[in-house]
């Protein structure tokens, strides 16, 4: 309805009279907007991928060591302490997470490539990656692995059913499961415990993920497993541990500053593409709005129509790069295997931009409006 109303106005009208003009118009506006679009994508993608574990992890609380700034330097927790945290009230479960890097290669004599391993028990499984009952049959097979189906293509075909070497011992592929790489991993492999106990015997977990009984305080049961080791027991929520690794990805990469130029990139590309088109349109209607102002229009109306236009381009060139942007984020992640979606805020935010973009550019082309002289009429 918006920009029906947009088009049926005076503003719109002049800027859809020529319709091819309008089409090319709209289409540099999009592409400004896509700009936008692809690296915001670029820049929320690197941090949901970095931040993926946290959201997979099925349960109330999780605990690490105090040292582990981040989920892809990990910190290895004493069993002992994962044992007292089951034997605090409210505690319904505790699921221990190992984690590691082995070299997987798909036969003898081949060149084997780093990949991640998670194991964790069978039957108490922390991580939503799959089908929890499928999963939980599968990994208490002997030499047994979960391939993650969103690794990257370094490591070749591996469906279920093959046979693969990690670090030169022979384990069957038994399923697939969905975790997904990020900037320092390409991909993983899942195992169970004892599997993994069996490859790296002195290993200990990283991680432990607590389940509550119904009507255990979340907070409480918080600080009183940090209180059981003060200084060596970290427990989070995985909202805020999701939030943390957010954080220090920010600090860590300069992620900010390379996409952040890039937005800024396109909102001048936007704003300059925008401002010459309406400049443009401006000035082949420059004895009109002179014959406007003869008969007594004030500025404020000419401003109107100039900024009727603005948002008017702003509208469709946003909706037409929403569209392109949903091609060009799933060209990225088949391309990278990075997370890229969509979410309400960050599309409004770009939203939001694109108009406040095309509407300084409407205020920047308004003095070429104020220099129509009705006297060049005459």
């Amino acid at each position: 309805m918006a920009i029906r109303h947009l088009v049926a106005g005076l503003g719109g009208r002049i800027l859809t009279h020529n319709r091819r003009r309008f089409a090319a118009a709209a289409a540099g506006m999009a592409v400004a907007v896509v700009i936008m679009f692809v690296e915001a994508g670029f820049f929320f993608g690197v941090l949901d991928s970095q931040a993926n574990l946290a959201t997979l992890v099925r349960g109330d609380i999780v605990a690490m060591h105090a040292n582990q700034t981040n989920l892809n330097k990990w910190q290895e927790l004493d069993p002992i302490r994962l044992n007292q945290i089951a034997a605090l009230p409210g505690v319904e479960v505790v699921s221990r997470i190992y984690k590691g890097n082995v070299g997987l290669a798909q036969q003898a004599g081949q060149a084997s490539r780093r990949i991640v391993v998670y194991a964790f028990p069978p039957d108490h499984a922390p991580l939503a990656i799959g089908d929890l009952k499928q999963v939980a049959t599968t990994m208490k097979l002997a030499r047994t692995v979960l391939f993650d189906r969103r690794s990257r293509d370094i490591y070749g075909e591996i469906t279920p059913g093959r046979e693969i070497l990690l670090d030169r011992q022979p384990f069957r592929v038994a399923g697939e499961v969905s975790i997904g790489p990020n900037v320092i991993s390409d991909g993983a492999v899942v195992m169970s415990e004892g599997n993994w106990l069996a490859l790296q015997p002195n290993a200990d977990p990283i991680l432990g993920v607590i389940r509550l009984s119904d009507g255990a305080p979340l907070e409480e049961t918080r600080r009183a497993i940090e209180a059981l080791a003060p200084g060596e027991i970290t427990a989070l929520t995985p909202e805020s541990l999701r939030d943390r690794e957010f954080l220090f990805t920010i600090r860590a990469a300069p992620i900010g500053i390379i996409f952040g130029i890039g937005l800024l990139a396109g909102l001048v590309i936007g704003l300059i593409t925008c401002y010459q088109i309406l400049y443009n349109e401006i000035a082949d209607q420059q004895a009109q709005y002179a014959t406007l102002k003869a008969m007594g229009f004030t500025r404020g109306f000419l401003a109107r129509i100039i900024l009727q236009q603005a948002l008017l381009l702003s509208l469709v060139g946003f909706a037409l790069a929403l569209g392109m942007s949903y091609v060009a984020y799933e060209v990225i992640q088949d391309l990278t295997a990075l997370i890229m979606r969509h979410t309400w805020w960050r599309t409004g935010a770009i939203g939001i931009l694109t108009v406040v973009m095309s509407i300084l550019a409407g205020l920047l082309a308004m003095r070429r409006v104020a220099q129509a002289d009705p006297a060049e009429l005459f």
